[in-house]
């Protein structure tokens, strides 16, 4: 049976500061590529239009879990799982009543509200565009709505999960989220692949370093969490691995997919 790896991508296969993938990373992602008993996924909260900085590699992939599930590529097929459309309304309703930033990836594109200019620098600079200005009557957007980012401090996060029950909030740090239905995340989106593709869960292994990664450490055999990584992500996976910057990928690769020494 094939071994099937899923992949986070910022802080995993790219490095937290300068944003790049290292060269060991390149290294040992071109050699699983080229191995027939390996397939490779992305698995990741950003969407397909926010993966500029590793457009790069993602031939080597044979499919993406990205928005948390929110969707699914493999070939050319795409599996969607949007917002309920009422959810999506109360939480913009909310969202404009008490002025935060926050964007919503859609199928027409990543949309925005209430930007103000220290935000959109550091949106423009970590997840480039293109963008939609989103207006309160474009209600039209609402009904296909895969994900939100709720873009404020943690004191708002707080705030406006304790208004969703039906939501989950994955924190990004010190500031912003990731905002998805609490049924859906990381791991629902590796169950539709295993179910599409026939991947045996024994098989599965799982690289992350964050909160939105602690469900598929949770579902798949093998789980390795990066040096530099978040408490519950660090308390969920079976294995820890060294900093990116210093091989700590590809050293996991080797010891725990490889089985070199």
């Amino acid at each position: 049976m094939k071994k099937v790896l899923f992949f986070d991508v910022d802080g995993t296969l790219l490095t937290p500061k300068k944003r790049i993938v290292e060269p060991a990373t390149l290294e040992v992602l071109k050699e699983l590529s080229t191995n027939s008993n390996i397939d490779l996924y992305l698995s990741s909260g950003r969407g397909l239009d926010t993966l500029n900085d590793v457009e790069h590699i993602v031939s080597y992939f044979t499919g993406l879990n990205l928005a948390n599930g929110g969707y699914i590529i493999i070939g050319d097929k795409t599996y969607y799982n949007f917002i309920d459309k009422d959810l999506v309304k109360n939480v913009v309703t909310f969202m404009i009543k008490n002025k935060i930033s926050f964007s919503a990836s859609t199928l027409h594109g990543n949309l925005r509200m209430y930007f103000n200019d220290e935000i959109k620098a550091s949106f423009d600079r970590n997840v480039p565009g293109p963008y939609i200005l989103l207006k309160e009557e474009d209600d039209f957007y609402f009904s296909e709505v895969i994900q939100f980012w709720l873009l404020g401090n943690n004191d708002e996060i707080d705030k406006t999960s304790k208004n969703f029950k039906e939501l989950t909030f994955f924190k990004w740090g010190v500031f912003g989220a990731d905002v998805i239905p609490a049924s859906r995340n990381k791991a629902t989106g590796i169950k539709k692949i295993i179910e599409i593709m026939n991947y045996d869960i024994k098989n599965t292994y799982a690289f992350g370093d964050s909160d939105n990664d602690v469900p598929m450490f949770k579902l798949c055999n093998t789980s390795i969490v990066m040096g530099k990584c978040t408490p519950a992500a660090k308390s969920a996976a079976k294995y820890i691995t060294g900093l990116i910057e210093e091989g700590g990928l590809a050293d996991a690769v080797r010891k725990y997919v490889l089985n070199e020494k």
